[in-house]
């Protein structure tokens, strides 16, 4: 019965429609013909006889702006190429996005063929630090979606944000690759904004900006599982916020592989909302970006503005993580608004080398826009691998550090608590070469 449903999850969603062939619709899939009418001419007839699978064979297919509708199967064979137009004005104005879907159901994108969004020409790319120019933002776009797969495909050199669920529910993401340069600027991989119940599991994703990332503007994003996964990318692996209006809850990330982030793992709240209920487990963290330091794990409490609400961070479990980095870890709350039943269990710390946290002048705050606040605290310069603040209801146990080989000294304390009510610390095991010291700040 297992190997049913399992065989049952797989199958296209549109399993017995006749498949429309997007060069029966005058498609010439040669690279350099505009294709864009041709394929939505598909799409359009395919729904109107109550939906089907649109097929892209083999070939370079350039397009802009396409419309998928409910009931819709957009396939890739192997071979095929779904091209971005370099030119703007082949996109919408009003939905400036290559694959836009509105208030649709029953849809998938499939196939082993790739979606290629010719970012580089959106960058200007003659500078260390790329900068965008107008572009097709996001790149693909659900909104209002429900019962909607995503399966193998490839979405590569996007533009911008490459993949974003908005206000959907019921998605299910598997065995696709993102990959985008790690100098690209603002190019998230799967932005999950106001949605909920999302899977996310058997993925490749690379990119320059946030690779996961949870935002909460006018409602829960909510039931969202993350597995089996590999994320490389040059900020954050996993990230909630910098929206977090209402907030995360309810939510896994499982057995990931996670490499060369500045935030392994970034909690970041600063809209009044509350994160809850979420667990983090047999993870890897090898940090190692651009930035001047790293966050395996960063847990922030802050606001946009003064007049802002102060929000809530609270029962979040992390267990069995392996962690690499020459920065450290952040876990604070504000002294009236401290962060809650928060548990690490078994965390394998290892210093590869060892940045100077006191040079770093402030904490960040996931959006550079975003100014200090001179009426909450900030322990940033906090010289310590571990750094933990204004935590109530705090459970500690099976922490190890150790001491890389390249690395000689590191002028840090171990572990750094401050203001913790109804903690419960257990094991810290110290390694040789490492300050032995756990300070009560």
């Amino acid at each position: 019965m297992k190997n049913v449903v399992l065989l049952f999850l797989s199958l296209p969603i549109c399993l017995f429609a006749q498949p429309f062939n997007v060069r029966d619709f005058g498609a010439k899939g040669d690279g350099q013909t505009l294709d864009t009418r041709a394929i939505q001419a598909t799409i359009d007839r395919a729904a109107a006889q109550g939906g089907g699978v649109v097929q892209i064979p083999a070939g370079q297919f350039l397009s802009g702006t396409i419309f998928l509708k409910s009931n819709i199967e957009l396939n890739l064979s192997p071979g095929a190429v779904l091209l971005g137009s370099d030119n703007l004005a082949d996109y919408d104005t009003a939905h400036p996005h290559l694959v836009f879907v509105e208030n649709a159901q029953n849809i998938a994108l499939s196939g082993t063929g790739k979606i290629d969004g010719q970012g580089y020409r959106f960058f200007d790319t003659l500078q260390p630090t790329w900068t965008a120019k107008l572009r097709p933002a996001p790149w693909i776009l659900f909104e209002n979606c429900s019962r909607l797969r995503i399966r193998d495909i490839q979405l590569h050199n996007s533009p911008a944000h490459v993949l974003v669920l908005k206000k959907c529910d019921d998605a299910a993401i598997n065995g696709i690759s993102i990959r985008c340069d790690l100098r690209s600027p603002n190019t998230d991989g799967i932005d999950i904004t106001d949605s909920r119940n999302v899977m996310i599991a058997n993925c490749y994703l690379e990119s320059g900006d946030d690779l996961i990332c949870l935002k909460s503007h006018e409602r829960w994003v909510e039931n969202i599982t993350v597995t089996n996964c590999i994320l490389v990318s040059d900020d954050a692996a996993i990230k909630f916020g910098t929206g977090s209006h209402v907030g995360v809850r309810n939510s896994t990330f499982s057995n990931i592989a996670i490499h060369g982030t500045r935030y392994g793992i970034a909690l970041f709240m600063i809209d009044g909302g509350t994160h809850e209920h979420c667990i983090f487990e047999n993870i890897t963290i090898r940090n190692g970006s651009r930035w001047k330091n790293d966050y395996p794990i960063f847990v922030d409490i802050h606001r946009r503005t003064p007049s802002s609400k102060v929000g809530r961070i609270k029962d979040i479990h992390f267990r069995n993580l392996s962690i690499q980095t020459s920065g450290n870890i952040l876990v604070a709350g504000q002294p009236s608004h401290p962060l809650e039943d928060l548990v690490f269990d078994n965390l394998h710390i290892t210093l590869t080398s060892c940045s100077d946290v006191t040079r770093y002048s402030q904490k960040p705050r996931g959006n550079k826009t975003l100014q200090p606040d001179p009426e909450l605290v900030d322990y940033a310069q906090v010289p310590a691998h571990f750094t933990i603040a204004h935590v109530q209801g705090l459970k500690i146990n099976n922490i190890a550090l150790r001491k890389g080989r390249k690395l000689n000294a590191c002028d840090r304390d171990a572990f750094w608590l401050k203001d913790l009510q109804g903690d419960d610390i257990g094991k810290l095991d110290i390694g040789t070469g490492l300050k032995q010291s756990i300070v009560r700040g």
